[in-house]
């Protein structure tokens, strides 16, 4: 092709595509800037040990299973129970997770109370910053792997934005959000160019601009050649 066919392609190239190379650019620079520790939300939250006592008063293994013979797992652990740390059993079977006081078997329930304290005890910020719990069964808000539900939510009133989700069964924390995690999902949809379920690397979207992207890398490079070969004198002036 000529020269002005070269800029013709280029300019339309770079018009139509050119503006996703600069997103690509943007999103990849800030994907790579945060350490993936800070963007998981590592250090919102504290980790807790909670060791069991060898004088702890607690039931047989063996009877938790005769009550829930379709149990596939029971571990012993400690929890945070209407205010105070017990002992209890975690209980797992193919109809779901539950917990048992470990000296008496009987089930328990934590509250929207028990929650704001568990959330307090894994929040490494500041004690007096104002937290708002929530339940949520359906509906998940993106943020949010729906085969977590049911789960409670607990924002807190930081600068960060911290949102801690926490079992509803078993009061174990599942995940933790922030702004910045919000922000780097934002700029992998735009990266990856999957802007529904954001998880497809394989989009037709992502592969027809990066086929044009080549293409408009192609015809630059055309640019330059033609401005940096060799001119030949022409006849008159030889």
């Amino acid at each position: 092709m000529k020269l002005r066919q070269w800029r013709i392609w280029h300019r339309w190239l770079s018009l139509l595509f050119g503006l996703q190379l600069v997103v690509w650019s943007i999103s990849g620079a800030y994907m790579v800037f945060f350490d993936l520790s800070f963007i998981h939300g590592d250090h919102l939250v504290k980790k807790l040990e909670q060791p069991i006592a060898d004088n702890a008063l607690t039931s047989p293994v063996s009877w938790v299973l005769e009550q829930h013979p379709q149990a596939t797992s029971v571990r012993l652990m400690r929890q945070w129970v209407k205010g105070s740390l017990q002992t209890v059993y975690r209980v797992e079977s193919q109809t779901g997770t539950q917990l048992l006081n470990a000296e008496s078997l009987e089930p328990v329930t934590l509250d929207r109370m028990d929650i704001g304290y568990i959330a307090r005890q894994h929040y490494t910020g500041n004690e007096e910053t104002k937290a708002q719990v929530s339940y949520i069964e359906d509906r998940p808000p993106g943020e949010l792997n729906p085969a977590l539900l049911p789960v409670w939510r607990v924002d807190f009133n930081d600068l960060a934005g911290a949102t801690l989700y926490f079992s509803a069964t078993t009061g174990e924390l599942v995940t933790k959000r922030h702004n910045f995690w919000r922000l780097f999902d934002f700029f992998w949809m735009l990266h990856i160019m999957d802007y529904q379920d954001r998880v497809d690397i394989e989009t037709w979207w992502l592969k027809a601009f990066s086929i044009a992207n080549i293409l408009f890398v192609i015809t630059g490079m055309a640019l330059l050649y033609f401005h940096f070969r060799p001119r030949r004198r022409s006849r008159q002036a030889a």
